[in-house]
């Protein structure tokens, strides 16, 4: 009986660590119809700054938050701004395949800057929560994995309310429904596609650091998560924050208890099963408000 609450405990919080990655994903295909391809790479590069920051510093990946935070949501604004919005603003598709190739192009910029500096070795940092467990008897908890699920349980709530309860999150779901409609009404598009992938962004950066105390950090880290991500994002329902919690959740277990059960292969294909079945029986996600 412990060890399936064990393992149950494992693949929630293991859940939580996947909807860090996923959830600014989630918004921003929900607000812009953009699926950012470049979403694993970026945390990728997230993890490469703070692998840097805390070597150089030695500060607390926690403390790093007031500064990564900030300066990753400044990047997506200012990559929005200046990349996105011009091939967004052109079309009237939904999802715009120009954008969906550019968001992969800068993956691959970001995946190659990675390997010249810092090669494909896989690199890591100590720090004072590294390792740490609660401990109840003979079960124990990783500190880190409970830190980063209350982060995002959090957040989650967080852009929740944002979305629901104020001037800017009505505006927000308003452009994600139609778009020249919204700016008929006074709503300008180009700052709320820009504040939307800075909240994207800036949900990466704490992501990297409540994560990089219990992972190491490759150019092919960037690729596990943005897969994940999509993954979750599918699962839980494009658009929907809370969705991105659950589809985390959902993914965690499945691999906890697959592999536990079973192996890491057997863990992996059920996945990829589950992800099938979704699509095809549910294609816009558990808790998508949209019409499938």
């Amino acid at each position: 009986m412990n060890s399936l609450i064990q393992l149950l405990i494992d693949g929630t919080l293991t859940g939580g660590v996947y909807a860090c990655v996923a959830i600014g994903l989630s918004l921003s295909f929900g607000i812009m119809r953009i699926f950012n391809w470049a979403q694993g790479d970026t945390y990728m590069m997230a993890m490469f700054i703070l692998y840097v920051l805390i070597g150089k510093t030695s500060m607390h990946p926690y403390l790093a938050i007031a500064i990564m935070v900030p300066l990753m949501f400044l990047y997506g604004s200012a990559l929005q701004k200046y990349v996105l919005n011009p091939l967004v603003m052109r079309t009237k598709e939904r999802e715009s395949l120009d954008v969906m190739l550019t968001t992969a192009g800068v993956s691959y910029v970001i995946y190659n800057l990675a390997v010249f500096i810092f090669s494909s070795n896989a690199k890591s940092v100590d720090t004072p929560i590294s390792g740490k467990m609660f401990n109840f008897g003979s079960i124990s908890i990783s500190q880190g994995k409970v830190f980063a699920f209350i982060s995002i349980l959090l957040v989650t709530i967080g852009l929740e309310m944002l979305l629901r309860k104020t001037e800017i999150g009505r505006a927000l779901r308003a452009t994600s429904q139609d778009k020249e409609t919204a700016q008929l009404m006074g709503m300008n598009n180009v700052k709320l596609y820009n504040l939307a992938n800075g909240l994207n962004h800036a949900c990466i950066g704490l992501a990297a650091c409540v994560m990089i105390p219990m992972y190491t950090v490759s150019p092919a880290s960037g690729q596990t998560f943005g897969f994940k991500s999509l993954i979750v994002v599918v699962l839980g329902g494009k658009g929907s924050v809370p969705g991105a919690l659950l589809g985390g959740i959902i993914l965690g277990l499945v691999e906890v208890l697959g592999a536990y059960y079973f192996n890491n292969v057997i863990a992996q294909m059920m996945i990829f099963g589950l992800f099938a079945l979704i699509l095809f029986l549910k294609p816009n996600g558990l808790l998508s408000k949209e019409k499938s």
